[in-house]
């Protein structure tokens, strides 16, 4: 890991935030390099598929997931991706495109659990309506623990993480290329109060950002 001096994120207190992220956007996705800024001043490069992985970004944060892709990837786990990602001509693009590394196959369940949120609130594939119940519902199709989290979602929490995503999404296509996309992990309140749970229901594909402050959700570790 190199030492920074870069500061991404001021807004933030330096207690509630573990990791700031920078998204630099390339000419074309595979172009796209993502960074990671620790509180020690060290930062290490992530592999990020941008819009595969930025709707993790909201749920897992939304959600109260510490363990998902993006808890792993602050603590520097799926170190040889990181490590493959840097080299000439490599390919990788996802994090399960090397070993996993033993830090991200010990979270590799609360992963699980993260992506089946994310696919839930998504919905790319039209199962079920969309509306918190059936973001509940397509959740509690991936298993137990999948279930136990939908059962501690209410409709807020949910309508603010589709809504996140839709702004989240909004800024990487406006953004150019060379720029830079500056976030936190997790997404600080003072990002997601932007985006308001009182908005009626839309899919992820229709929604709009106001203002807001999230609910708060237990963290919760794989097991």
């Amino acid at each position: 890991m190199s030492r920074v001096s870069s500061q991404f994120v001021t807004g933030a207190p330096a207690f509630s935030v573990v990791a700031d992220v920078a998204i630099v956007k390339g000419e074309t996705p595979a172009g796209d390099r993502t960074w990671l800024s620790l509180p020690d001043g060290t930062a290490h490069r992530g592999v990020v598929h941008v819009i595969h992985d930025l709707p993790h970004l909201v749920v897992e944060s939304v959600f109260g997931l510490p363990d998902g892709l993006w808890g792993t990837l602050a603590a520097g786990g799926f170190a040889p991706a990181a490590r493959e990602v840097t080299k000439r001509k490599s390919h990788i693009r996802l994090v399960t495109d090397a070993p996993l590394g033993e830090l991200g196959a010990r979270n590799w369940p609360a992963h699980k659990v993260a992506k089946a949120a994310v696919n839930a609130v998504l919905n790319r594939w039209g199962d079920g309506p969309d509306t918190p119940e059936g973001v509940r519902a397509r959740l509690r199709g991936y298993g137990p623990d999948a279930a136990e989290l939908a059962g501690q979602l209410d409709d807020d929490t949910i309508r603010l993480a589709a809504a996140c995503v839709r702004r989240l999404y909004r800024e990487w296509a406006a953004l150019p290329a060379g720029g830079t996309l500056r976030l936190t992990w997790p997404l600080h309140d003072s990002w997601l109060r932007l985006v308001s749970p009182a908005l009626p229901w839309a899919p992820v594909g229709g929604l709009d950002g106001c203002a807001s402050a999230r609910r708060r959700l237990p963290a919760r570790s794989s097991r």
